[in-house]
């Protein structure tokens, strides 16, 4: 993605919140999931990129803080083993999505 300079299209197409590049996963029947890579975005979709609408949702957010990948696949194992059995609520059928923002992503301290 970056040597075709598609990266830096992506990140200028950015215009709302979540600021960040996104990591956007879905997992529509239990067993496969897809993973992009994205922005939020209220601007015209350039030739060669997709858009969706993730549908109004009530979402819980949770902080990640450490070095990558081991910080989130911790917080991911945590929440679904931890957090989620005791919240009352249930894993919907929406995607999960990850906001990377700039810095260090191997620091211990990257949020």
């Amino acid at each position: 993605m970056q040597k075709e300079g598609l990266m830096l299209q992506l990140v200028s197409q950015m215009s709302c919140q979540p600021f960040g590049v996104l990591g956007v996963s879905t997992c529509m029947d239990g067993k496969t999931f897809d993973y992009y890579i994205a922005v939020a975005s209220e601007n015209e979709t350039p030739i060669g990129m997709v858009d969706t609408i993730v549908p109004a949702s009530k979402w819980a957010i949770f902080e990640c803080i450490g070095a990558l990948p081991h910080a989130l696949q911790d917080l991911q194992r945590r929440i679904i083993t931890e957090w989620l059995p005791s919240s009352g609520y249930e894993y919907a059928d929406a995607p999960d999505i990850e906001v990377y923002t700039e810095g260090n992503q191997q620091a211990e301290d990257y949020r």
